[in-house]
C-alpha cells in the first residue's frame, strides 16, 4: 500500500495518482506495514493504528483521543506522587502546632484545612444521624412491620446527609464570609486554601470538641441533649471566632477592621438564613414522603403555640 502525503489517503501499489487529491504518488515508497505494526502496539498488548491509516476525516477525533488519554494518565500520575509524597509527619506537626499555638505562622499543605473541615462534618452529620436512629428505635414497638423500619432508616439516611448539607453550607458562608471581609479591608486578594488553613488552624480544637460530641451522641444522646447542644454551640462559636480574627492582619487595610467584621457577620447571617431554608424544605419534604405527615405549620414562627 502507499500513503498520499498530501492528503494521506491510503492507495494501492500500481496507483500512481492519488484518487483522493491528485498527487504524484509515482515516488512514494510502499508503507512498511510490519515495522508500523510493531511501534503501534501499546502497553496492553494491542496493536493501535497508525495515524496514516486512519481515514482524514477521523484523525483529529483520535488526536484528540490520544490527547486525552495522556492527560488522564498524567493525572493519575499526580495522584500516585502525592500519595507516596504524602507526609504524616507534616500532618502531625501542623495539628500539634495549631493546638499548642494557634495564631503561629506555619505552613502545611493546601488541602489540610479542607480535608479537617470536611472530616468535622462527616463526623458530625454522622453521629447525629445515628443518635437520632437510637432515639427512634427505643421509642417504637421492636415489632415494627419490615416496610416501616425500611421508611424509618430511610429518613433517619436523608435527615444524615441533610445535616450534612445544612453544615457544610454554614461553614462554607463563614470561610466567604470571612474571605471577602479581609479582601474588603486589605483591597488584596490571597490564596484562599492557605486562607482556610489559618481558620481551620485557629479553630482546630474543634476536632476534641467534635469527637466528644460524636461520642456523647453514639452513647447516650438522649441523656446528654443539654452536653450536645452546649458542645454544638461552643463548636459553632469557635469557628466564627476563628473566621472572624483571620480576616486581621498585623498592616493597616484600607478599610476598618470593624467594617469588615460587620460585612462578615452579614454574609454568615445570608448564609445561615440559606441553609435554614433548604434544610426546611427537605424535613418537611422528607417527612411527609415517609410518614405522610405535614410538620410545615411548626416552621410557621408566625403561628402561635394555641393556633398550632
Amino acid at each position: 500500500m502507499k500513503t498520499c502525503p498530501n492528503c494521506g489517503a491510503k492507495m494501492e501499489p500500481e496507483v500512481n495518482f492519488c484518487t483522493s487529491c491528485g498527487t504524484d504518488i509515482r515516488n512514494v515508497p510502499l508503507d512498511n506495514i510490519q515495522n508500523a505494526s510493531t511501534e503501534s502496539l501499546n502497553n496492553s498488548g494491542v496493536e493501535e493504528p497508525s495515524v496514516s491509516e486512519i481515514p482524514p476525516a477521523d484523525r483529529r477525533a483520535y488526536r484528540a483521543a490520544q490527547s486525552s488519554e495522556q492527560q488522564t494518565g498524567q493525572t493519575f500520575e499526580k495522584i500516585s506522587e502525592a500519595v507516596k509524597n504524602f507526609d504524616k509527619e507534616s500532618l502531625g506537626k501542623w495539628f500539634i502546632t495549631s493546638w499548642k499555638t494557634p495564631s503561629a505562622e506555619q505552613q502545611g499543605e493546601k488541602w489540610y484545612g479542607i480535608a479537617v473541615l470536611l472530616l468535622e462534618m462527616i463526623l458530625f452529620a454522622w453521629s447525629m444521624s445515628a443518635g437520632i436512629k437510637k432515639i427512634v428505635y427505643s421509642s417504637i414497638p421492636m415489632n415494627l412491620p419490615n416496610f416501616a423500619q425500611e421508611k424509618i432508616n430511610s429518613f433517619i439516611h436523608g435527615l444524615g446527609f441533610d445535616i450534612f448539607f445544612l453544615v457544610l453550607i454554614m461553614g462554607a458562608g463563614v470561610i466567604a464570609g470571612s474571605y471577602i471581609a479581609h479582601n474588603f479591608v486589605y483591597s488584596e486578594s490571597v490564596d484562599i486554601f492557605n486562607y482556610i488553613n489559618k481558620i481551620v488552624q485557629l479553630s482546630n480544637i474543634n476536632v476534641f470538641v467534635v469527637a466528644i460530641l460524636a461520642f456523647l451522641c453514639f452513647t447516650s444522646l438522649k441523656t446528654a441533649t443539654m452536653p450536645i447542644v452546649l458542645l454544638m454551640i461552643l463548636s459553632s462559636i469557635l469557628y466564627v471566632i476563628a473566621a472572624a480574627f483571620t480576616i486581621r492582619e498585623d498592616y493597616a487595610g484600607n478599610k476598618d477592621y470593624f467594617y469588615g467584621v460587620i460585612l462578615y457577620l452579614i454574609i454568615v447571617a445570608v448564609f445561615i438564613a440559606i441553609a435554614y431554608m433548604i434544610f426546611k424544605g427537605q424535613l418537611i419534604s422528607q417527612v411527609q414522603q415517609a410518614f405522610n405527615v405535614d410538620i410545615s405549620k411548626y416552621f410557621n414562627f408566625g403561628v402561635t403555640n394555641q393556633q398550632i
